[in-house]
């Protein structure tokens, strides 16, 4: 059985993915699925139905999601000055707490976690801070 960490791991890449390109999610998930198949170092990003209808969600509504983190951040830092990796966990975070299948505090965490592993060094903080004021 997959782990739900592992689904928000694959839920990033595939949201840092779309960010990166012009395809749309379905493009990608679609890419992903051909390449495992036939590959011997590209993995399946499996998803399960509550990530996967987060990351459509995250196409759906970049917009308001871009607009949400903006509206949190201060100074001169904006969503698009923001590295890749962390505007996606940020964007599969604010569609996962949209959704509100989980507790705030487990999507907050998993966000920092993610962010950790797979951030810049303490940009974890930036994704606690602006996760906890929502």
């Amino acid at each position: 059985m997959i782990s739900r960490r592992t689904y928000r791991k694959n839920a990033i890449s595939i949201i840092y993915t779309y960010l990166m390109t012009d395809k749309t999610m379905d493009m990608i998930i679609e890419d992903n699925k051909f390449s495992a198949t036939f590959s011997d170092f590209i993995g399946s990003l499996d998803l399960d139905k509550e990530i996967l209808d987060a990351v459509y969600r995250v196409e759906q509504r970049l917009d308001i999601y871009e607009a949400v983190v903006n509206n949190q951040l201060k100074g001169k830092w904006r969503f698009d000055r923001l590295g890749m990796m962390e505007q996606a966990i940020l964007l599969l975070a604010l569609s996962e707490l949209e959704q509100g299948i989980q507790d705030k505090t487990v999507i907050v965490n998993e966000a920092i976690e993610l962010t950790k592993a797979y951030g810049e060094d303490d940009s974890y903080k930036l994704i606690n801070g602006v996760l906890d004021a929502l």
